[in-house]
């Protein structure tokens, strides 16, 4: 009896592991939007999220991050001025971010899509 409690408390171990291990380092894909609806206000920006390297954006373009992990703080820097930010992601999604939306702080700048 002692070895069947000692067994099934291993195997639950084992399980709430590797579901920390799975959910904490799952790859995210984050698309980066700078297409603005009046095309002339669009500017060349640059996308800092903490842990990961740079990415710049050129006017009315999309970008593409890959991120490990479910939470991310990342900093917007367009002509010297700079808007940070927190992206959460569920299991499974990818997520779009809408430029024009989180500088002029209007809802839904960020989109979760279907990852696969």
């Amino acid at each position: 009896m002692r070895k069947k409690i000692s067994l099934a408390i291993f195997f639950i171990i084992v399980f709430i592991v590797s579901w920390i291990l799975y959910s904490s380092g799952q790859q995210h894909t984050l698309v980066i939007n700078n297409i603005y609806s009046d095309k002339k206000m669009s500017k060349n920006i640059v996308v800092k999220v903490f842990g990961e390297k740079d990415k710049k954006v050129g006017k009315n373009k999309k970008a593409v991050m890959d991120l490990k992990g479910s939470s991310h703080k990342f900093l917007i820097e367009i002509d010297g001025v700079k808007k940070e930010g927190v992206i959460k992601f569920s299991l499974n999604k990818s997520a779009e971010l809408e430029v024009e939306n989180f500088l002029n702080e209007k809802e839904g700048w960020l989109k979760e899509t279907e990852q696969y």
